[in-house]
């Protein structure tokens, strides 16, 4: 028998057509991987590129504030803002100066700063080459046949940022280290000399109900027992740095004027903090032609003092040597900048420092390493803080004030151990503000802050108050 096979041209046809479908699904099922990874990297990239962006933004932010900031701490915020064309800096007109372009390899920002009333608002621009999406090495080609495209823009992020005037004078007593109120009836509270509804005429009101509880202490050390406050009566706030102690016995007392007044004792629920994180800049001598001072004389006797020094006109002058004696008088409508490049020493019961009171103001620039007054100490006639500064340069180490020693005005020495001796016949044992290394105290000082210092008593420099993508 023989046999006949034939073959059928259906099953051919089938086998030929469900590989081509198989084909077909493989193709459609690969194409879909690509285009899934594609899009994916893609993203990441995207991602990696659009967070890239708002980095270089801050780091130009970062900058200005640098160049704002760049001789802080300023007296006058015209100071920083009325010379910024340096540095590389350009002015751009109408209140605007632009960084040139800073490049990281391919990427860059560019930076402005817009002066608006003595406020800076800066604006910033991020720029970032983007990422290839075929990045992960596929053939350029693949990525094209499926739509993804081969050229995407660069990425860039705007951010604009508010800034402010951070005062130097901005509580009652600051301090980098350690404040110890070792003493006797040691108090602490506010007023404004520029509201007459808390001061009177200017000074610091006899009334208790026109006072107000801003007599702030804080201390940026973290140390155990960062602040002592002892027995002393507080009216406002205390803060350490993050991981500073406060210490309060029994009889002490912090808070608002019913806490303080009523006879409250211990710290009033959230009237401490351990959140101080503040930089205080070193201060430099102003960059000016400085006159010897000369002595007067003979001497002039004034209220029954003689002053070895007497100044009736606007000027910079400089001491160098005070051979023992150096009382200072400064006259009626003289502003007078000081420095001194010599230890300063006047602790004889006639020792001081005396301002007249009208339109008469002194600024002390203390290069010498030791500041010791005694006797009447700071003779602010007029009763205003804001018309005497010391500033501490970083060689000023030591600030002794001893015996009856009074002071109306602000202390800024931030390289200073401050210590205090004794305290005053009445309650105008010290008017004003200050900001040393530390503060040790061993007597009865009762300390008021002038609130208008924050306003006229110069800055550290700006700091950002606002933040905003655009």
């Amino acid at each position: 028998m023989k046999l006949h096979f034939h073959k059928n041209q259906n099953v051919s046809g089938s086998i030929l057509l469900i590989s081509l479908g198989i084909a077909v699904v493989l193709g459609l099922l690969l194409a879909g991987y690509m285009t899934y990874t594609s899009n994916q990297t893609l993203c990441v990239a995207r991602s990696q590129t659009w967070n890239a962006a708002i980095v270089l933004s801050e780091a130009g932010v970062e900058e200005a504030l640098a160049h704002l900031n760049r001789g802080a701490p300023y007296f006058d915020p015209a100071e920083a803002t009325n010379n910024l064309a340096c540095n590389g800096w350009t002015d751009l007109g109408n209140g605007q100066y632009a960084a040139p372009r800073r490049f990281l390899g391919q990427d860059y920002y560019d930076v402005t700063i817009t002066i608006l009333s003595q406020t800076p608002v800066i604006n910033s621009v991020g720029f970032v080459r983007a990422a290839s999406p075929y990045a992960c090495g596929a053939p350029p080609a693949m990525f094209a046949a499926i739509g993804v495209p081969l050229n995407s823009s660069d990425q860039s992020r705007h951010i604009k940022v508010n800034t402010k005037i951070d005062a130097l004078f901005s509580v009652a007593m600051a301090a980098l280290d350690v404040i110890d109120f070792n003493g006797k009836n040691v108090m602490t509270d506010s007023f404004d000399s520029v509201d007459p509804n808390y001061s009177d005429s200017g000074r610091y009101p006899a009334n208790i109900n026109k006072t107000k509880a801003s007599g702030d202490v804080t201390s940026d050390g973290d140390v155990v027992d960062t602040l002592d406050i002892g027995n002393a009566k507080v009216k406002g706030k205390v803060k350490t740095g993050p991981n500073g102690t406060i210490n309060i016995k029994n009889n002490g007392s912090v808070g608002d004027r019913a806490w303080v007044e009523g006879g409250s004792r211990g710290i009033k629920p959230g009237w401490s903090a351990n959140d101080m994180n503040v930089l205080f800049p070193p201060v430099s001598a102003p960059a000016t032609t400085w006159l010897p001072a000369i002595k007067s004389n003979p001497r002039p006797t004034i209220d029954g003092i003689e002053y070895d020094y007497v100044f009736t006109t606007d000027g910079d002058y400089e001491i160098n040597n005070l051979n023992g004696t150096g009382n200072i008088y400064v006259g009626t409508n003289a502003n007078v900048r000081l420095l001194v490049t010599c230890n300063f020493s006047m602790t004889s019961s006639h020792s001081e420092i005396r301002i007249a009171p009208t339109d008469a103001r002194l600024s002390l620039y203390m290069q010498g390493a030791s500041f010791k007054i005694g006797g009447q100490g700071v003779v602010n006639d007029s009763g205003n803080a804001a018309n005497f500064y010391y500033f501490g340069l970083p060689s000023n180490t030591s600030i002794d004030f001893q015996g009856n020693a009074s002071f109306t005005g602000a202390i800024y020495a931030p390289n200073a151990a401050f210590k205090l001796g004794g305290g005053g016949n009445d309650t105008y044992d010290f008017v004003g503000g200050s900001v040393t290394r530390s503060v040790t105290m061993n007597g009865h000082f009762k300390f008021h802050y002038d609130e208008n210092l924050a306003r006229v008593g110069g800055h550290r420099g700006f700091v950002p108050v606002g933040w905003k993508e655009l």
